[in-house]
């Protein structure tokens, strides 16, 4: 039972490991990086079509991811539930609910990928654009915002002695705090060097940086 809990406590690690792997994929081994926001028809085209097999592999790898996160948000909850102290308990549902929305967008991005992998798709250009536009939301602020609820309530367990370092409390504190505010990235066009596109290559660092200690963490402590 020790060595099962520890492996599910590990899964937000492995999410991110997952994750990871299928940038690698997008970014690293193709010909190209994943096209820009503002990127022109003909390239992205080009992208999507030269290097369909790697975006195949990138929407592959983030369907895993998303299983892992949905694994960790649900190991998050049972925890909260069973070690920290009442106060923080009673966030385990928010804990359970943010992971499982960031999760489901996270699947949803990995099926756009998959679709944009489809020569017949990119006929289109306004559907191209769409998508890729979709791709973005769907894998950045639709991700990084539900996530402030989980790191939230992982922060406060910290806090109140519930079995986390404190540092990891406010790491968590700055990681929800940057996470709610990429929200703000809505609000703005969609552009790769605004300063909101900025925000919430923050949010994931921090975000990211929390679920993985974390995670190690707990799977130490199982």
């Amino acid at each position: 039972m020790s060595k099962l809990r520890r492996t599910w406590a590990a899964s937000g690690a492995l999410a991110l490991v997952l994750f990871f792997c299928g940038l690698l994929f997008a970014d690293l081994l193709g010909s190209s990086n994943y096209p820009p926001l503002n990127a022109s028809y003909a390239r992205v085209r080009s992208y999507f079509l030269g290097d369909a097999s790697q975006v195949r592999a990138l929407a592959f790898f983030h369907v895993l991811a998303a299983l892992a996160l949905m694994s960790f948000a649900a190991y998050l909850y049972g925890w909260l539930e069973r070690e920290a102290d009442p106060g923080s308990a009673r966030l385990a549902p928010l804990a359970l609910v943010g992971g499982a929305t960031a999760a489901a967008f996270l699947l949803l991005s990995a099926l756009v990928y998959r679709a944009l992998a489809e020569p017949s798709v990119l006929n289109d250009p306004s559907l191209t654009h769409a998508l890729v536009v979709l791709s973005y939301l769907a894998g950045g602020p639709a991700i990084a915002v539900p996530l402030a609820l989980p790191i939230g309530a992982g922060a406060a367990a910290a806090f109140r002695g519930g079995g986390l370092p404190r540092w990891t409390g406010w790491l968590g504190v700055a990681a929800a705090a940057v996470s709610l505010s990429s929200a703000a990235t809505l609000l703005g066009p969609m552009n790769n060097s605004s300063a909101l596109y900025g925000l919430l290559l923050l949010a994931a660092i921090l975000g990211f940086a929390w679920i993985f200690l974390t995670s190690v963490l707990l799977a130490m402590r199982a």
